[in-house]
This record gives structure tokens, C-alpha cells and sequence, in this order.
């Protein structure tokens, strides 16, 4: 009987260390996912601010927009404030 309870004792001993390694080395290589893509997201942020410091107007209008005297914005309607599906 004890050498049962010994040997249960040494398979979940061995069935727990293997499911810690297991866990621990996929958290490392989370971890390791996670920095690059931190990297990838701040390269494309200073590309992204990069881009915007040298747009002005005069590039704008190099590159077909024009400057709006009177500009329409859309605007929510108060009398239909929901959708609705009724057919009738």
C-alpha cells in the first residue's frame, strides 16, 4: 500500500513539474512575442509621426486637396434618434 501511495506521489509530482515547465516556457515566449511586437507598434507610431510632422498645406494641395470655404457636416437628426425594422 505504501508503495502505491509512493509511486502516485512521484506521478503527480512528475505530471505537475511538467505542466509548470510547460507554462513557464510558453509565458517566456509570450513574453518574448510581446516585446517585439512593442517594437514593431513604436517603429510604426514614429513612422506614423514621421509622416504627419511633414505634411503641411502646401504639400496638401501638391497632392489634390483644396481648402473648404463652407464645409458640411452631417449631423444627427433629432426627430429619428433610433433604427427600426417596421415595414408597415
Amino acid at each position: 500500500m505504501l508503495l502505491i501511495f509512493i509511486f502516485a506521489a512521484a506521478l503527480f509530482y512528475a505530471y505537475f513539474v511538467n505542466t509548470t515547465i510547460r507554462t513557464v516556457t510558453l509565458l517566456e515566449k509570450t513574453k518574448k512575442e510581446m516585446r517585439t511586437l512593442s517594437v514593431v507598434v513604436s517603429e510604426v507610431e514614429s513612422k506614423r509621426l514621421s509622416a504627419e510632422n511633414n505634411i503641411s498645406v502646401a504639400k496638401a494641395e501638391q497632392l489634390g486637396f483644396m481648402a473648404v470655404n463652407h464645409p458640411t457636416f452631417i449631423m444627427k437628426s433629432s426627430q429619428k434618434a433610433f433604427l427600426s425594422l417596421k415595414t408597415d
